[in-house]
């Protein structure tokens, strides 16, 4: 690997080999720390299950039932009052 990174660097220093391999991405910091967040408060017991679910079907961009749709409200109020105090 070495040494197909050092001819790599020998011919284009403006790419780099990983990238191009498909060995290199980039991380979303703020989706990572928003998940981290929600974990330590789902740890402290602040949501319900059923808020819980919601919150994170959300975030994984599914569509929330009526019931899901209630809890996800209820999930964001107690967020909004949760870090506003």
């Amino acid at each position: 690997m070495d040494e197909l990174r050092e001819k790599e660097d020998e011919e284009d220093d403006s790419t780099f080999f990983e990238y191009r391999l498909g060995l290199y991405c980039e991380m979303d910091t703020d989706s990572i720390g928003i998940k981290a967040d929600l974990s330590r408060l789902f740890k402290q017991g602040i949501f319900t299950d059923g808020e819980k679910k919601a919150l994170v079907k959300k975030l994984a961009d599914v569509q929330l039932g009526k019931n899901e749709k209630y809890a996800f409200h209820r999930a964001l109020v107690k967020l909004r009052n949760f870090y506003l105090n």
